[in-house]
């Protein structure tokens, strides 16, 4: 995965101070996985997806520890992740969805290579996440995956929605380490190289690379982690320590796909952590800030307010806002009354609260507001330092009447300045029952399931309930050759054509295909001569082909960094 530009590299320096530590006495080691909180080893295959496999590991550990699921049956889908933070065809720039992903051409979508800053800032949108089910990931083939319509970013199918994005410095371990016990993991990302990895996954020290191209989850740590073996020399200084962390790359690699990243390997840096939190509630979003929520740094006064026209009939009940380290915010929500100011008539509810780490955060308000439909209304912030505002891009709405600023005694429009963008003050309207509409239908076929489907047509929540798949219809077993002295038997479903295969050898007793291949290639016939030399010549050829592209690999990375 390719590095950040180096314009979000500065911006995130200049606005990332040391967050204060926990007080708590944390544990010197971890692990997350022995818990129960980590979901199985993934792997991105052939693209860069890796931002979006650490933060989906790290939705679906706080999703597990807050009880909703378990690592079995937890599953959320990285392609729907990846493919909307990319790419969003959402034109409406009063949708909370509007310039929430890069804008990509199709075709290249999974070859670009996106970091977890950009995977967060798609997520603080509306969107939520979805279900691995119905949006799988193809580890090889990009043609299964994408060309998602914006209806299926609304109608995912999915109830989880974002709660705290929150940005961490990167040597402050107490934070990190706090945040792992509390919510399962933290999205991190360092420097890789396939040749800095050494025995039982461990990482070597980065010395001569001072940038990262690799985003995994953190799941654990030891702070008197020593390593053994290759890259014994990994810890700099005599210090010790590492991080336990998740790859992508399948079980098979590392220590069942699980690695050791020392805690002073100098490229680490943007570890980020997030919440969830489960809705059947019909709730939608106001927001004025798509993609990307990270460039701020129009800093131009320590009050803002944003100004948004209720889309449906329902209740103001929470607040979201974007908020740099050391912060105090408060939030308040007033009725428009016509004349231009904020603050007119007296808030109607308030949020107060302080933050040690810069980032975005959902919180409920002091009581919930009713609006109607049609009706507009503020949400004003008054910051204990200068607001933070998103700088001016193609994705940002910018336009006269959404968001004003507090300027020498009086609110100006930033829509009419064209060094400022949006301030990150956002509402959730919570509207009570949902409206549902047409059902839509999809018959179940023999070995996948079907499904009832309802979308709220408010808020895009869906209803949906799967018809079991039917099973197969296999007529009788027919003779179908011989596999050695085994006998090969098939049959074949006459509702979807599927073969099944069974062999049975000389005794009359039901073995694999695979055990007949075995004894085949054991035999002493000149069936079995044939098929030894066959496999004979395949792993000489297998062999050599291993020791061409290893050669061929090694040569190139003298030239070339690894960028997954």
């Amino acid at each position: 995965m390719k590095k950040s530009i180096a314009v979000l590299l500065a911006l995130i320096i200049a606005f990332s101070l040391a967050s204060t530590a926990f007080a708590a006495n944390l544990p010197a080691s971890y692990n997350a996985v022995e818990k129960g909180y980590v979901t199985s080893v993934k792997k991105q295959g052939d693209f860069g997806a890796c931002a979006a496999f650490s933060v989906v590991s790290c939705l679906e550990s706080d999703y597990i520890m807050q009880g909703y699921g378990t690592k079995d049956d937890t599953d959320f889908s990285e392609a729907y992740l990846y493919w909307f933070s990319a790419n969003s065809g959402w034109s409406d720039k009063n949708s909370g969805y509007f310039g929430d992903g890069r804008i990509y051409n199709d075709d290249v979508v999974f070859q670009v290579g996106l970091n977890d800053l950009d995977i967060f800032a798609s997520l603080k949108t509306d969107s939520g996440i979805a279900y691995d089910r119905d949006f799988p990931y193809s580890p090889y083939l990009s043609r299964f995956m994408g060309h998602y319509s914006d209806i299926e970013r609304v109608s995912s199918g999915c109830n989880v929605r974002i709660k705290d994005v929150v940005e961490f410095n990167v040597d402050d371990r107490a934070s990190i380490k706090q945040w792992v016990l509390d919510h399962g993991g933290v999205s991190v990302m360092f420097y890789s190289n396939q040749y800095y990895h050494g025995d039982n996954g461990t990482v070597a020290n980065n010395k001569l690379q001072l940038i990262s191209n690799h985003a995994v989850a953190i799941v654990g740590w030891d702070d008197d982690f020593t390593p053994e073996g290759k890259f014994s020399n990994l810890v700099m200084n005599g210090k010790k320590g590492a991080w336990l962390c998740k790859n992508s790359w399948g079980p098979e690699w590392g220590d069942g796909g699980y690695f050791w990243l020392p805690y002073s390997d100098p490229t680490i840096d943007a570890a980020i952590g997030v919440s969830v939190y489960v809705t059947d509630d019909c709730e939608s979003k106001y927001s004025y800030n798509g993609y990307p929520v990270f460039y701020l740094g129009s800093e131009v006064s320590d009050k803002a307010a944003n100004l948004f026209t209720a889309n449906q009939t329902g209740s103001i009940t929470h607040t979201a806002f974007y908020v740099y380290p050391g912060t105090e915010i408060t939030v308040s929500i007033y009725k428009d009354a016509g004349d231009g100011n904020p603050e007119s008539g007296g808030a109607l509810a308030t949020f107060t609260g302080k933050y040690d780490h810069e980032g975005y955060y959902t919180e409920k308000l002091s009581s919930p507001v009713p609006v109607e439909k049609g009706e507009k209304f503020w949400v004003v912030g008054q910051y204990s330092t200068k607001a933070p505002l998103e700088l001016m891009s193609q994705y940002s709405h910018d336009e006269p009447g959404q968001t004003y600023v507090w300027l020498d005694g009086e609110w100006i429009e930033t829509g009419d300045d064209p060094t400022a963008g949006n301030c990150p003050l956002d509402a959730l309207i919570t509207a009570g029952s949902h409206t549902y509409g047409d059902t839509r239908h999809k018959d179940p076929t023999c070995d996948t399931v079907g499904y009832d489907m309802q979308t709220c047509v408010d808020c895009g929540r869906v209803v949906r309930t799967d018809v079991p798949a039917k099973g197969h219809s296999f007529g009788e077993w027919q003779e179908n050759g011989k596999i050695g002295s085994a006998t090969l038997y098939t049959r074949k479903c006459s509702e979807c054509g599927n073969i099944d295969l069974m062999c049975k050898d000389k005794n009359g007793n039901i073995i694999s295909v695979e055990q007949a291949t075995e004894d085949l290639s054991s035999d002493n016939s000149p069936a079995g001569f044939f098929a030894r030399l066959s496999d004979g010549f395949n792993s000489f050829f297998m062999t050599l082909r291993a020791l061409v592209t290893t050669f061929y690999l090694r040569f190139i990375s003298l030239f070339i960094p690894s960028y997954f």
